[in-house]
């Protein structure tokens, strides 16, 4: 019997990870077993595999390559594509690169962390953009998300696009402020065949100008919302909060939902770049502000229906339709765990490029002191980035190195609840990539776990009880397994 693999899958290996099945669709690999991945190299259309002669575990892989369509039985003219057969790339496995191709913007916001306004990262040469999207091809790297700065600024946005569909690189989500988002962007978008999802800021009802420095910035942006629900396209939102916006938020929640927003981040701003500016400084929510923000609103969320998935820093998310709530603080990992759990599962699948060149795990880890030790793409290939670099290191932090990596956490009480938390938090207060994060440190050791469960457990049973999830059991107050 001969098998062919279907034309939505290819062959590709990359460093440290050999045997990877990719998934044109997804633009996602999947890895298995050495000895499985021979069987599924037979799968070309030219070599016999008998089922019944096959170890049991590769008899049942076969069977499940099957029925998930990854294989079929092969007719008389059927072939791999030259597409489909095995490549291996110089570099390790990295699902999606955040890009920013420019670190200049239009609008001059007051809490920018990369000091857009003033354009410090700059902005790369179309050359560069060139060379860079040559690089992410040549590494396997096949989705991108494109911010800045604002992305939309670039006169050279749409050869952008069209570079990285001809790298067969998978625009995935264009991070925006909005203000140039019109019929003709969207109408060049879909005649490339790209419909990307949009991440927008929103920084509350009435306070969006004050925020964002330019006066029409809110009527522009929800100008442009209105245009993305009219079009299809998926729309995430974020919100920075201080003292005078924080009584908006449940107005402003109704109001991106009506406007189809899927999902909602939210949660204080970052003290870094312009936020840093003592002109500012009073306008900051301590952590004890925003917490009791969230504890008083999640309750009127409940009641409003959770109008929308969201995430209120890592206090409390609801993915909508969900049968259960969580803390995503909360990221229970067993002693015995440690060191096989990474402190954060996103830096083991994607990466950043920063509009100077800069290769770091996360964006938001660039503007810190730390961020100088990162490599950048002008200096060093970026199949050496990725491949043995102090990046790659970094990004591969586990829990146990965290925990090993400062003192309070080796001796917490809730060592085993926090994961370790978030490695950006940790430089935003400090010089020590395994250092604590205060956030979630005051977060688990002022009770606020408990006030937050109190809080939502009431007002979910509720809403759930109005609105039963379809074909999922209730389940209130567990973790989520992702971030929204």
């Amino acid at each position: 019997m001969k098998y062919v693999i279907d034309t939505r899958y290819r062959l590709r290996g990359w460093h440290g990870a050999p045997t990877g099945i990719y998934d044109a669709r997804t633009h996602e690999a999947h890895f298995v077993a050495p000895t499985l991945y021979k069987l599924v190299m037979k799968c070309d259309a030219a070599q016999d595999i008998d089922p019944e002669a096959l170890p049991e575990k590769e008899g049942l892989f076969l069977k499940e390559l099957l029925a998930e369509k990854v294989i079929r039985p092969a007719g008389r003219w059927d072939f791999l594509l030259p597409e489909q057969h095995y490549h291996a790339y110089p570099a390790r496995y990295r699902k999606n690169v955040h890009w920013s191709i420019t670190g200049a913007c239009n609008l001059r916001c007051r809490h920018c962390f990369m000091s857009a306004p003033h354009a410090k990262h700059g902005a790369p040469s179309h050359e560069e953009i060139m060379n860079i999207a040559d690089q992410l091809a040549e590494c396997g790297v096949f989705s991108a998300s494109l911010t800045g700065g604002e992305p939309l600024i670039r006169e050279d946005f749409l050869d952008i696009i069209d570079a990285l569909t001809e790298r067969e690189i998978a625009l995935t989500t264009i991070y925006t402020n909005g203000w140039l988002v019109d019929e003709a962007l969207l109408d060049a978008l879909e005649k490339r065949g790209a419909h990307p999802s949009f991440q927008l800021s929103f920084d509350g009802i009435g306070w969006h100008d004050f925020l964002r420095g330019v006066p029409g910035a809110e009527e522009k942006t929800i100008a442009a919302l209105k245009l993305l629900q009219e079009r299809k396209y998926d729309v995430s939102v974020s919100m920075c909060i201080h003292r005078k916006s924080a009584h908006v938020l449940r107005d402003s929640v109704r109001l991106l939902a009506s406007l189809g927003v899927r999902s909602l981040k939210c949660g204080a701003m970052m003290e870094q770049g312009e936020w840093a500016s003592p002109e500012v400084a009073g306008l900051q929510l301590t952590r004890e502000e925003e917490l009791e923000m969230f504890e008083k609103y999640i309750p009127q969320y409940f009641e409003d229906d959770a109008p929308l998935s969201i995430m209120m820093s890592g206090a409390f998310l609801y993915e909508k339709g969900r049968g259960s709530w969580g803390v995503f603080y909360h990221r229970e990992c067993p002693v015995d765990q440690e060191d096989r759990r990474l402190s954060c599962p996103v830096l083991g699948e994607a990466f950043y490029i920063g509009a100077d060149g800069v290769v770091a795990p996360c964006q938001g880890m660039c503007d810190c002191d730390f961020g100088r030790r990162f490599p950048t793409i002008r200096e060093t290939p970026l199949r050496e980035i990725l491949t043995d670099s102090p990046y790659v290191k970094l990004s591969y932090a586990t829990v146990g190195d965290v925990r090993r990596g400062n003192d309070a956490c080796r001796t917490c009480e809730f060592i085993d609840r926090c994961a370790g938390s978030c490695r950006n938090s940790a430089l935003l207060h400090g010089d020590n990539y395994y250092g604590v994060d205060p956030d979630a440190c005051y977060f688990f050791k002022n009770g606020w776990e408990e006030r937050i469960r109190a809080a939502a457990q009431p007002a979910f049973d509720e809403y759930i009880r109005r609105n039963p999830p379809r074909g999922e059991k209730k389940n209130g107050g567990q973790t989520l397994p992702v971030c929204l």
